[in-house]
């Protein structure tokens, strides 16, 4: 089978990509840059350059393919550019669905998230529901990307979304690897006790390409492992890196505070130290269940002692690389 990848030099790209190409598929990539490009080949699979921002030539590298991933989003709670979710997340979805519709291509597997589907998390005082969703940019561009991609179904191609929580992947330099690497290296950062979906990368993988082989068309798969908040998680990262623990500050004192750093970084067009939208975040968390997704795709979930020794591993070496 020839498949057509967008984001395929992300962390969850890779790891389709690798999935893929081990089931003997002849794999198409499309990055943005040089150093993505270099990885797609590395793992096998054709190399294709453009951006799912600007419709263009790299569509047409859809050509005789059974099927597309897409991968491409733009995951965080801050942004310098405040259309840059409109125009990865809405309109790369309807560029690449587009692309695939004039190629010919016969199914797209949607990549979103678990956000937009999740219940709010629940207060650990008042039990009172924390928030409506949704409430930051990422999750308003995210669920207009499904519904746009839901609505292209009447173009005459297969649509299937997959909705993974936050997933865990080694040395990413994303919004979760962030999390992760300042736990590692011991910087105060803020946490909540609020639930929070994690799911290991390489699961992650594996369910997005059995939803494309074995998913319904419009069906909706949420892929998730472990259920806890980011307080907790991010406590057994740092036990293994030997860190101090996080702290978990109450909702009010958190948002405060990244309002202040928001504030302070915005003249200066700089990423704050807490951003508002992530701490509404982290704040609420978000509930999933992702075993029905496993039970029908027929895979399972890693759980987190599993992969953390590895994991911790690959952020110090990342880090020593970068100070060299």
């Amino acid at each position: 089978m020839r498949v057509f990848i967008t984001g395929a030099a992300s962390p969850l790209g890779r790891a389709v990509v690798a999935a893929l190409v081990r089931r003997g598929h002849r794999v198409i990539g499309l990055a943005r840059r040089r150093t993505g490009l270099t990885q797609i080949r590395e793992l096998g699979a054709e190399p294709v350059a453009g951006d799912v921002r600007q419709p263009g030539g790299w569509a047409q590298a859809m050509a005789g393919c059974d099927m597309v991933f897409h991968l491409a989003n733009y995951f965080d709670f801050w942004s310098s550019e405040p259309d840059l979710f409109q125009k990865v997340n809405v309109d790369g979805t309807g560029h690449t669905i587009l692309g695939a519709v004039a190629a010919g291509v016969r199914r797209v597997v949607v990549c979103s998230s678990a956000l937009t589907l999740a219940e709010p998390g629940r207060d650990t005082q008042s039990g009172a529901s924390s928030r409506t969703r949704p409430c930051t940019a990422f999750e308003r561009s995210a669920r207009a990307a499904e519904q746009l991609a839901l609505r292209l179904r009447a173009r005459g191609i297969e649509v299937v979304l997959v909705h993974p929580s936050l997933v865990v992947a080694p040395a990413d330099p994303g919004w979760t690897g962030r999390l992760i690497a300042s736990r590692v290296r011991g910087r105060q950062q803020l946490t909540s006790r609020a639930t929070v979906g994690w799911v290991w990368v390489q699961d992650a993988a594996e369910g997005v390409v059995r939803a494309g082989e074995r998913g319904t068309d419009g069906a909706q798969y949420v892929i998730s492992g472990e259920l806890e908040s980011s307080h907790a998680f991010l406590s057994k990262i740092a036990a293994r890196a030997g860190t101090a623990p996080p702290r978990a500050f109450p909702r009010s004192l958190a948002l405060g505070e990244a309002a202040l750093a928001t504030a302070l970084a915005r003249p200066f067009g700089r990423r704050p130290r807490f951003a508002v939208d992530e701490m509404r975040f982290l704040a609420a968390g978000f509930r999933v269940d992702g075993q029905e997704a496993a039970d029908e795709l027929e895979f399972e979930y890693t759980p987190a002692f599993r992969y953390m020794p590895g994991l911790v591993k690959s952020y110090r070496q990342a880090m020593a690389r970068f100070t060299r």
